[in-house]
């Protein structure tokens, strides 16, 4: 009886670790930009949404770097005009800020990451933001581009981002297959993660930044020159939340390390004008590195252990 129970009891830990590792992928796409006379086909990553199950096509962007999750203003106003549910859902007992403006949030909107049901959640409302949808194309088959996935989405829960495969789950722990990464801790603040990255022979706090996917590492002039060759390889007018900048990349000259890993080999960037200087002093962040340096790999974020991983 006893040989019975345990191997019983085997089955259902099989089972249940079974049950267990069964992840749901939801998929990403690639969103092209043309920047400078130069056209760059992995600008940002979109994800499919559905918002409280309106029959449109929707997206928005999946930025780590944006503290909040939002839909933006001039983007879902004709939806709000159809759908007095969704408008009646605004609260303005709930804010947040913006680009230094106090904003309102949705409460309790519904929303499904591809088939991935996330549940009730409270969304911004970033007014005066995004492009405007004419009332003629919402019924068109296109999908609409109407906010930020943020950061603030996934706190508390173990994130997964498979490149190769452009696909993203959230799960409660660390699948099995991904347990042997090559693990880092990182840093928190305001939802945001930093990473840490060996730069010149010292370890630095990076800004982990899925919105800035152009950019490997973007930092201060000064940092940069301190690491370049000298060389400008790119020179690029960037948009940010509306605002316009010139971003200069020059030729890195030591390599630069995950742990152990070294990665490949990029150009620096920096705003000419230098006006994320004081940002990064702030944040007390080296500068910001995106989705580039990791496009070969799947990236685990575990925000309950704070730990960064690469397989």
């Amino acid at each position: 009886m006893k040989k019975i129970a345990a191997i019983g009891f085997i089955l259902l830990s099989i089972i249940h670790h079974s049950f267990a590792q069964k992840l749901q992928w939801f998929p990403f796409e690639w969103h092209g930009s043309e920047m400078s006379g130069k056209y760059y086909d992995r600008f940002s990553i979109n994800i499919p949404v559905t918002i409280d199950d309106l029959p449109h096509k929707f997206n928005m962007q999946f930025d780590l770097g944006a503290t909040n999750t939002m839909l933006y203003g001039n983007s879902i106003a004709p939806y709000l005009e159809k759908y007095k549910s969704l408008k009646n859902k605004i609260d303005t007992t709930l804010t947040f800020m913006a680009e230094g403006e106090k904003n309102f949030k949705f409460r309790r909107v519904n929303l499904k990451l591809g088939m991935v049901d996330i549940g009730a959640i409270n969304i911004g409302h970033f007014k005066n933001f995004g492009d405007s949808i004419s009332v003629d194309s919402m019924n068109t088959a296109s999908e609409k581009h109407i906010g930020t996935l943020g950061a603030n989405l996934f706190q508390g829960k173990i994130l997964i981002i498979d490149y190769p495969n452009k696909r993203i789950c959230i799960s409660k722990e660390i699948p099995k297959q991904f347990k042997k990464a090559s693990y880092q801790p990182f840093k928190i603040d305001k939802g945001r993660i930093k990473i840490p990255l060996k730069i010149n022979g010292q370890e630095e706090d990076l800004m982990f930044d899925t919105g800035a996917s152009l950019f490997a590492l973007l930092t201060s002039k000064e940092r940069a020159k301190a690491i370049s060759n000298g060389d400008v390889v790119d020179s690029l007018e960037v948009t940010t939340w509306g605002k316009y900048y010139t971003v200069l990349g020059e030729k890195l000259n030591p390599p630069i390390y995950f742990g152990n890993t070294q990665l490949k080999k990029v150009p620096v960037h920096y705003h000419k004008a230098d006006i994320f200087k004081n940002f990064f002093m702030n944040d007390k962040i080296w500068g910001l590195t995106g989705n580039a340096f990791f496009l070969d790999n799947v990236v685990i974020i575990d925000y309950q252990k704070q730990l960064f991983g690469v397989k």
